[in-house]
C-alpha cells in the first residue's frame, strides 16, 4: 500500500500545474539554478505507537518506535543519495514477487 501511495504522490507532483510552475519560476531559477520540486520517501515496516502530545491549547499526533525512526532516517538519506525513495530490507522482504 505504501508503495502505491508513493507512486501516486510522484505522479501528482510531476503533473500538478501549480507545483510545476515552481520549476520554471524565474526568480527561483536565478537564485537556485536547476531548482525543481522534489520529495523523498523512506519506507520501512513495523509497529508504532500513536499518541497525542501537547498542551490544552495545541495537540499534535506523534508516532513513536524504532521503526518510525528507521523510516525517518531512510527519508533523510534520499537527499544524500539523490533518489526519491529508499526501502529498508524488512520492507523489501514483504513485497510480493512481481513488485520486488
Amino acid at each position: 500500500m505504501s508503495l502505491i501511495s508513493f507512486l501516486k504522490i510522484q505522479a501528482a507532483i510531476n503533473s500538478n500545474k501549480k507545483i510545476l510552475k515552481y520549476n520554471k519560476h524565474t526568480k527561483l531559477q536565478m537564485e537556485m539554478p536547476g531548482y525543481s520540486v522534489k520529495m523523498g520517501f523512506g519506507l520501512h515496516v513495523g509497529w508504532a505507537i500513536e499518541g497525542a502530545i501537547g498542551s490544552e491549547f495545541k495537540i499534535d499526533a506523534s508516532y513513536l518506535s524504532p521503526n518510525v525512526n528507521m523510516a525517518s532516517r531512510l527519508e533523510a538519506a534520499t537527499k544524500q543519495y539523490g533518489v526519491p525513495m529508499l526501502i529498508s530490507g524488512d520492507m523489501f522482504a514483504i513485497l510480493s514477487k512481481p513488485t520486488s
